[in-house]
């Protein structure tokens, strides 16, 4: 079985991209050709866009090329380091026998030394590497020769395709100049539709963070998040809190919520904040691991944006204001329904604490009614509210 592996942070993926897959898939018949983006490279310090968002642009861009093409979100999805070597392993044990190709460019050849257990790589695939600009030169045959000599299949494919950058692209979104026209018009949409690489860092999350709800919930669940934050906002405006901070959070509040366990455990681990995941309920963990999520795939660094999306499920002693609005808005948005809503809502607009104490003591009630495990942040949290009004 002959399979052809493209890999790469299409950040965003351009025409150039699609110029050298058209190319390589001529090279010989495969049977199967894998795009892989990939998931935090090792080999930069991060990518603009959020893995979902770069993997939903890569199919967009790649899968009309052929229908033998699949994205792949292995990268994204595995819990382990993303290294090529570590990625042909998984590959070797998911078809039987393959005969795995490689596709490269021509700075990936020049970079090859830095490559993590390079000596793995170049024994268990067949590298093509296509040539950009000024086609095959003296040094990149050395290099080949180099890794030849070590025992590498390497072939050098002089070929006229488009040459474009995606940092480079970005740097002019950046700088507002002229883009050069090196991304399709339906990548080129989607990226000015929801400010991805937007200068404007408030513009850039709100857009990504509603493109990743829309991307990652359903229907019901991604009305829901559009509830929450208009109610948010809402709320906001009364009580004089950032509306731009409770918009973030109120997108990205329940954005893993559809998350495999395996994955929200393991990014609520990596969280830092819980102790033993192991006895936190399975209903709290996406908070946390949303959180979690937000400061590695978006680099939000903010702690009440944080704070925000890890207590929404169950509170905690000592909220913020902007975590209090997230955790009610999320109770008591337009579509919830239930006796006590308009009474707690009523009570939301003139009085957080109050609020709040009144909606624990519904919450904790209504989890106990359910025979599930209140979660301890909770009842931590009815006692601080209830410390702090009889003060």
């Amino acid at each position: 079985m002959k399979v052809l592996i493209f890999g790469g942070a299409f950040d965003p993926p351009h025409k150039g991209h699609i110029s050298i897959l058209k190319k390589a898939i001529q090279y010989t018949d495969f049977d199967k050709i894998l795009v892989i983006p990939t998931g935090t490279p090792t080999h930069k310090n991060s990518c603009m866009a959020p893995f979902d968002v770069r993997l939903f642009m890569a199919k967009e861009a790649f899968s009309d090329i052929s229908d033998k093409i699949e994205i792949s979100d292995y990268e994204g999805t595995s819990l382990e380091d993303n290294y090529t070597y570590i990625t042909l392993q998984h590959l070797k044990k998911e078809y039987e026998n393959p005969e795995i190709y490689m596709l490269i460019g021509s700075d990936s050849l020049l970079n090859l030394d830095t490559w993590k257990d390079v000596e793995y790589v170049i024994k268990n695939c067949k590298i093509l590497v296509f040539a950009r600009e000024n086609g095959i030169d003296d040094v990149m045959k050395s290099q080949a020769d180099k890794f030849i000599n070590q025992g590498a299949d390497i072939d050098i494919i002089n070929s006229d395709i488009v040459c474009a950058s995606s940092s480079e692209y970005r740097k002019t979104v950046q700088n507002n100049d002229n883009l050069n026209n090196i991304l399709t018009d339906k990548i080129q949409n989607i990226i000015t539709e929801n400010n991805i690489y937007s200068s404007d860092d408030v513009k850039r999350l709100k857009g990504t963070a509603k493109l990743l709800a829309k991307l990652m919930l359903d229907d019901k669940r991604y009305q829901h998040t559009l509830n929450v934050e208009k109610l948010a906002v809402e709320l906001g405006k009364i009580h004089n809190i950032d509306v731009d901070k409770l918009s973030v959070s109120a997108l990205l509040h329940d954005i893993l919520k559809y998350a495999p366990k395996h994955i929200l455990l393991h990014r609520t681990e990596q969280s830092g904040i819980i102790q033993n995941t192991q006895n936190k309920p399975m209903q709290t963990l996406h908070g946390f691991a949303a959180a979690d999520y937000a400061e590695k795939e978006l680099n939000i660094k903010d702690t009440e944006i944080l704070w925000a999306l890890r207590s929404h499920t169950c509170g905690r002693s000592g909220m913020q204001d902007i975590e209090k609005i997230i955790y009610l808005s999320d109770m008591l948005c337009e579509e919830r329904n239930f006796d006590k809503k308009d009474y707690l809502l009523s009570i939301a607009k003139q009085n957080l604490d109050k609020a709040m104490y009144e909606s624990l003591i519904h919450s904790i009630k209504w989890v106990k009614s359910k025979g599930k495990t209140v979660d301890s942040d909770s009842t931590d949290a009815l006692m601080y509210f209830e410390k702090l009004l009889n003060s």
